[in-house]
């Protein structure tokens, strides 16, 4: 075949005399690219279900392979806000000032803290003493912020429960709660407070997948399957794919060697984890996702629904429904649970009406759902295959509205997956395509998400 020039630019009529209805595969084909990100999502849900969530509802282009991104953790601020003194106060009277300093050694921020607020000091917290004892107090002067700790003068306005011991003396360690401010009649605007966003980033990685095949066995006609570069080609469809998929669970972000790795969510969580094993409690520490690491008996209803609670506190601003992806043996642990077990023991009987439901249905995009509504949240489990050897006993519950695909997509150049074909040397007597993906996982707020390893022992 001819192929002619205009003006310097090759066009792509000039090398394609005809395709196939797929587009792809077919001779004359020639360096051609086609797009594949969509196709490729829907082969074999099933093995890589993580991957097919993040092509059909995260997918976020990026126009650089360094991608960057913010994170906003505003909501846990204004939900919380409260914090720790630093050093006794000693006994305090209602109507009198003191020097109060907060403990910020821990790297809580107080930049909320201004004249006007009015707070809570618990000054007994323990039920052994018969109550607890409150001093509101209000912030009369500017606060003074410092590495280690922050000070301020307040006023103490009441004091509460005379009955028990220490009621009015404010102590190391007291913990406070911001309630709110007052202002005089007639007095002007207050001072203000911002809390910035954070900023992170990540990494795209470039994938490749090749399919390769000499012309005289491109030319042999095969028993079973006539077509053997089809069988071949969609066999390294799906291997690519789960090559993505393996990658979004388990990669490091890292960039050495002039080569650029994305993190895996799995990966994210491990490398910036607050775990938790045995009996206790999950604890909110910002930027941390959580992990527990149980044996499967022991995992009763109580103490996952004590871990939703953290998990799904609409404070630390996540949705309120999670993918759950289950290896295939805490799918059967779940599916196992009858009478007396982690279903009915733990939630009472059959008329309770705060019994959880949980039932199968069919998933949008291909998989088999098992669904659980907790007071606290929803769990969507998927069979996540992948999960097998050291993370056999993984349940990864992903938050899915923090969490991006991001193809490099820029400067009119789509470099989500897609297809280049006959990348063969020009000399070479054989058949070779390729499969590339350049893309990243985003993953914010880190303490959306959680990892739990059911030991099975």
């Amino acid at each position: 075949m001819a192929i002619s020039y205009n003006s310097g630019t090759l066009k792509s009529s000039d090398i394609t005399a005809s395709t196939s209805s797929a587009g792809v595969g077919q001779a004359p084909d020639r360096r051609r690219i086609f797009n594949f990100g969509d196709r490729v999502a829907e082969l074999t849900p099933e093995e890589s279900p993580f991957f097919v969530y993040l092509s059909k509802v995260a997918k976020a282009p990026t126009d650089d392979p360094v991608f960057r991104y913010l994170e906003n953790r505003n909501k846990i601020s204004f939900t919380d806000r409260s914090f720790l003194i630093k050093g006794a106060v000693g006994t305090v009277a209602a109507g009198s000032s003191y020097s109060f300093t907060v403990d910020t050694s821990g790297g809580a921020a107080v930049e909320f803290l201004l004249k006007g607020m009015v707070f809570v000091a618990q000054t007994v917290d323990r039920t052994g003493d018969a109550g607890i004892g409150h001093a509101i107090v209000r912030v009369d002067s500017a606060v003074t912020h410092g590495a280690s700790d922050s000070s301020f003068t307040g006023k103490v306005i009441d004091l509460s429960n005379s009955n028990v011991s220490g009621y009015n003396s404010v102590g190391d360690n007291d913990t406070c709660q911001i309630i709110g401010t007052s202002f005089e009649e007639g007095s002007g605007s207050p001072d203000v407070w911002s809390s910035e966003l954070e900023d992170n980033y990540g990494y795209t990685q470039i994938f490749k997948t090749a399919a390769e095949m000499t012309n005289t066995a491109y030319a042999t006609r095969y028993r079973g399957y006539p077509d053997e570069w089809s069988r071949i080609w969609a066999s390294k469809l799906r291997e690519h794919k789960i090559d993505i998929e393996r990658a979004m669970l388990f990669g490091q972000k890292a960039r050495t060697g002039g080569i650029q790795y994305t993190e895996g969510l799995v990966g994210h969580i491990l490398k910036n984890v607050n775990p938790t094993v045995n009996n206790d409690d999950f604890s909110y520490s910002s930027g941390s996702s959580y992990y527990r690491s149980v044996a499967q008996a022991e995992m009763t209803y109580d103490r996952l629904l004590g871990d939703l609670e953290v998990i799904f506190d609409p404070a630390r601003g996540g949705a309120s429904d999670k993918l759950v992806l289950c290896s295939l043996p805490v799918i059967t642990y779940f599916n196992k649970l009858g009478d007396g077990k982690f279903l009915d023991a733990s939630m009472g009987h059959a008329n309770n009406n705060y019994r959880y439901d949980m039932s199968q249905r069919q998933g949008a995009f291909g998989h088999s759902v098992m669904v659980i509504d907790t007071i606290h949240g929803r769990l969507n489990l998927v069979k996540e295959p992948l999960f097998r050897g050291i993370a056999a006993g993984f349940m990864l519950m992903a938050d899915m509205s923090q969490v991006s695909y991001r193809p490099l997509i820029g400067n009119g150049i789509n470099r989500d997956t897609q297809v280049m074909t006959n990348v063969q040397a020009a000399d070479e007597d054989l058949r070779k395509d390729m499969i590339l993906t350049e893309a990243g996982l985003e993953v914010s707020l880190s303490e959306s998400h959680a990892l739990f390893n059911l030991e099975n022992d």
